[in-house]
C-alpha cells in the first residue's frame, strides 16, 4: 500500500540524502521537472533549484539538521529538465535513524506553477484597475443656461479643453453642442434636450471633438430655483470620461480573460482539472433528477513518455494539443471534454449509455490520431479508455473518475489500446 501511495501520490514526493541528492523520487515528480527516474535520481536538489531561491532552502535545511524545526515549507522556482523554471511548494520533513541521527529528507513538491501564473495575471489586472483610477480625468465642462435655453449664463474653459472649440458658438446657440454628438446618439439626446419644460438629467453620450476623435461624455443636469421656486437657470456639467470608459472595456476584456483561463488548460485549450469537476458535479446533480444518464470515459496516452524522451517536451506538448484538437472534433456540443493532468483526460457522453459508448469507441478507430514530428515523420498517438455509465451509487466526481480509471488500467494491462503507436517510439 505504502508503495502504491508513493509512486501514485498526485503530487511529487522524494526522499533525499542529506547532501542533497535524490534516493527515490514518484513519477509525479519526474512528469514535473521532466527528468525519468533514473536521471533524477542522479541529481541534487540543489542542482535543481533556481538560484535566487537555493540559500533560502538550505537555511532551513540547516535548522531541520540542527533541530530548530521539525519541518517546513517554502514556494520556489525549479529548473526543469527542458531549462524552463517552474513554480512549486516545497515541504520538507527529516527523518532520523535509531541513534537519532539525521536519515534522510522527505520532500512533498506540489506543481504551484499555474496559480503563480493566474496570481500574477491577477496582479495585473489590479494594477491596471489602480491605473484606472489614477488616470481618471477631472476635466469637467461647466455652463449655466436659462429655463428656456436660449441664453448663455457662463461656460468654463471646459468646453475648449474636451470639445476642441471655441465657447463662442455656445454663446450664440447654447445647445449647439448637440451638433458634434455622434450620430448613434444625438437622436437621443436631442430628444432630452428638446422637452420642455426641462427636468433633471443623467445621460451619457459619444461626441466627436475637433479633431474628429470620439470621446465619451457623462451629462448631469440640474434645474435651479430661485427664492419664489420659480425656475430660473439650468446648471449643466459633463465629465469627459473617455479614459475612464477606455480602460473600463481593457479591464472587462481582461476580466474575462482570467476567467477564461482559470478554467481552461493553458496548453491544449480544454477545460482544466478544476473546470471538468465542476462541469461533471452539474451533471450528476442533473441525473440524479432523474435526467438522461450519461458515461465517463478515462483516456491515457500510451508510451506517452516515450515521445518525450525520444522527440523533447515541445513534441510532447504537441502530441497532447493534436490528440485533444483530433478527440473534440469528434464529440457533440453536449459532451465535456477536459484534461485532468499531464497525458489524461476524460470525455464525459451526454446521454450515452456503456453500449453506445463502445460502439462511438469502435467507430472512431479509423480516425487518426497522430502528430508532425519534422514534415516526414509522423507518429500515431495511441491511448487507453475506460468507461463507466452513471448509475445511483456513484455520488461524487471522483468516485465516478475512479470508477472509469479502474476500467481504463484493466483494459490496458489486457492490451485493449485505440490507435498503433508502432511509429512513435
Amino acid at each position: 500500500m505504502f508503495e502504491k501511495t508513493f509512486d501514485f501520490c498526485p503530487v511529487g514526493l522524494a526522499h533525499v540524502s542529506v547532501d542533497g541528492s535524490f534516493i527515490r523520487v514518484n513519477k509525479r515528480l519526474c512528469d514535473f521537472l521532466g527528468y525519468s527516474n533514473e536521471e533524477l535520481t542522479k541529481l541534487t536538489f540543489q542542482e535543481l533549484t533556481a538560484p535566487d531561491y537555493l540559500d533560502e532552502d538550505l537555511d532551513h535545511l540547516a535548522r531541520l539538521l540542527k533541530g530548530d524545526i521539525d519541518d517546513y515549507s517554502i514556494e520556489k522556482r525549479y529548473l526543469r529538465h527542458d531549462g524552463e523554471q517552474v513554480w512549486a511548494k516545497l515541504t520538507v520533513s527529516l527523518v532520523r535513524d535509531k541513534r537519532g541521527e539525521p536519515d534522510y529528507f522527505i520532500s512533498v513538491v506540489e506543481d504551484i506553477d499555474e496559480k503563480k501564473r493566474i496570481q500574477s495575471e491577477l496582479f495585473q489586472v489590479d494594477a491596471l484597475f489602480s491605473k484606472i483610477v489614477s488616470a481618471f480625468s477631472d476635466r469637467t465642462f461647466i455652463w449655466v443656461a436659462t429655463p428656456d435655453l436660449t441664453k448663455l449664463k457662463y461656460v468654463n474653459d471646459g468646453y475648449e479643453n474636451i470639445f476642441g472649440r471655441n465657447e463662442y458658438e455656445l454663446y450664440c446657440n447654447p445647445i449647439g453642442f448637440i451638433d458634434h454628438v455622434h450620430e448613434d446618439d444625438k437622436a437621443r439626446v436631442l430628444k432630452l434636450f428638446s422637452q420642455r419644460p426641462l427636468q433633471n438629467w443623467d445621460i451619457q453620450y459619444r461626441i466627436y471633438d475637433a479633431k474628429g476623435e470620439v470621446k465619451y461624455l457623462h451629462d448631469r443636469g440640474s434645474l435651479i430655483f430661485d427664492d419664489r421656486e420659480m425656475q430660473s437657470l439650468i446648471l449643466g456639467t459633463a465629465d469627459d470620461i473617455t479614459r475612464e470608459k477606455t480602460q473600463q472595456q481593457a479591464l472587462m476584456s481582461a476580466v474575462t480573460k482570467l476567467e477564461h483561463l482559470s478554467k481552461t488548460d493553458s496548453l491544449t485549450g480544454l477545460a482544466n482539472r478544476r473546470e471538468i469537476f465542476s462541469q461533471l458535479n452539474d451533471e450528476i446533480s442533473r441525473m440524479g433528477r432523474g435526467q438522461q444518464i450519461s458515461t465517463l470515459v478515462y483516456i491515457d496516452l500510451n508510451k506517452f513518455k516515450e515521445i518525450n524522451d525520444k522527440y523533447g517536451h515541445k513534441i510532447g506538448d504537441k502530441a497532447l494539443v493534436e490528440f485533444s484538437n483530433s478527440m473534440s472534433g469528434l464529440l457533440r456540443e453536449s459532451d465535456r471534454f477536459g484534461r485532468i493532468g499531464g497525458d489524461e483526460f476524460v470525455i464525459m457522453l451526454y446521454g450515452t449509455d456503456e453500449n453506445e459508448t463502445a460502439a462511438f469507441f469502435d467507430r472512431i478507430q479509423s480516425n487518426k490520431f497522430e502528430v508532425e514530428i519534422d514534415g516526414s515523420n509522423i507518429v500515431s498517438i495511441g491511448f487507453s479508455v475506460g468507461w463507466v455509465q452513471w448509475s445511483e451509487g456513484i455520488n461524487t466526481v471522483q468516485e465516478w473518475l475512479d470508477r472509469a480509471d479502474e476500467v481504463m488500467y484493466e483494459k490496458k494491462q489486457q492490451g485493449q489500446v485505440l490507435a498503433s503507436m508502432n511509429k512513435a517510439v
